[in-house]
């Protein structure tokens, strides 16, 4: 195998990731860098039209890229029974995600009917676009066990506008505690991204900015 064809392979494997991706923006992220190393490869073996219409490919992917960092977005939190009522869309997007939930937060199911549990709507705009749930430990203290996204939003942008170095969570609803039940490896990343920390078991806590 020489380099060429490792090259090819390379853009092979980008290109097969990047369908794999829950992020919008890594899927076009990993399929922008598959398209430029397939253009790449194919002009190294002289097949120009291959070469051609990957480069369109990274160019679509670029264009989506900037729309998608331009566009504007109106984050907020609305407590779901006292500032909405939208318990009707909560049973729907529950179900509507329930393989997600299962893969990612199976501990939810175990204590979804917990008189203690609290839910919240995560919003751009007008639109509902994810639920945070958790269950309210005490007046201090809030553990997350829910907190998912539809597909487009699994970026970690409302993650770092919720906690992060924003804390808009905790200050809209005078939370001094935030904990999460982490309940999966891939949460747990997403956890350590926003300003999480590992206590114990499967416990990650909020450090919340110092004001």
């Amino acid at each position: 195998m020489n380099w060429i064809e490792i090259i090819g392979y390379l853009a092979s494997f980008l290109v097969a990731i990047s369908l794999m991706m829950g992020s919008i923006v890594r899927l076009r992220w990993l399929n922008l860098a598959g398209g430029v190393t397939f253009s790449l490869y194919g002009y190294l073996i002289g097949a120009y039209p291959v070469a051609f219409v990957n480069g369109f490919i990274a160019c679509i992917n670029i264009f989506f890229l900037i729309k998608i960092y331009r566009a504007k977005v109106e984050f907020n939190v609305i407590k779901s029974g006292t500032e909405s009522g939208q318990s009707g869309y909560i049973s729907f997007f529950l179900d509507r995600y329930k393989n997600d939930i299962h893969r990612f937060f199976p501990d939810f199911n175990i204590y979804k009917q917990d008189i203690k549990r609290e839910y919240y709507l995560l919003t751009d705009q007008e639109t509902v676009v994810g639920i945070l749930s958790g269950i309210r430990l005490n007046d201090d203290h809030f553990q997350i066990d829910l907190d998912l996204v539809t597909p487009a939003y699994r970026d970690a942008r409302l993650g770092n506008y919720l906690f992060g170095s924003n804390n808009h969570f905790g200050s809209k609803y005078n939370i001094p505690m935030i904990t999460a039940n982490a309940q999966s490896e891939a949460n747990r990343r997403y956890l350590k991204g926003i300003g999480f920390e590992p206590r114990k078991d499967n416990v990650w806590q909020y450090s919340a900015p110092l004001t």
